[in-house]
């Protein structure tokens, strides 16, 4: 089950986006990422899973999908992509955050909805 974890303390969100079908899996990637940024914080964690998965023929297109828009740029206007303090575990990566000179404070927005 798909859910986020903010840590004001850390200025890092966890976001899991298990059970999420590959397409509402890379939106609520995007969205959380963005907000992250919108709210000052430094790093976001994507849980996708996939851990001992290594080849993209195995499976874990979630995995492979975010690596591939974080590779293609499409991430760069919030995610500081020359930072040495990016992580890549089998199933989770943590990503650095562009420092935001005018962060915003409000709520978090809600996670979408599974689809059926």
């Amino acid at each position: 089950m798909a859910w986020f974890e903010v840590d004001i303390f850390k200025k890092c969100i966890t976001v899991d986006l298990h059970d999420y079908s590959h397409r509402t899996a890379l939106a609520a990637a995007r969205e959380k990422i963005k907000e992250a940024y919108e709210h000052g914080f430094k790093y976001i964690r994507l849980i996708h899973g996939a851990a001992n998965i290594r080849e993209k023929k195995e499976g874990g297109s979630i995995k492979f999908a975010l690596h591939a828009i974080l590779k293609r740029g499409e991430l760069d206007r919030w995610v500081d992509r020359g930072s040495n303090e990016h992580r890549f575990d089998g199933g989770s990566m943590l990503l650095a955050l562009r420092p935001n000179p005018a962060p915003a404070d409000g709520e978090w927005k809600e996670m979408p909805l599974y689809e059926y």
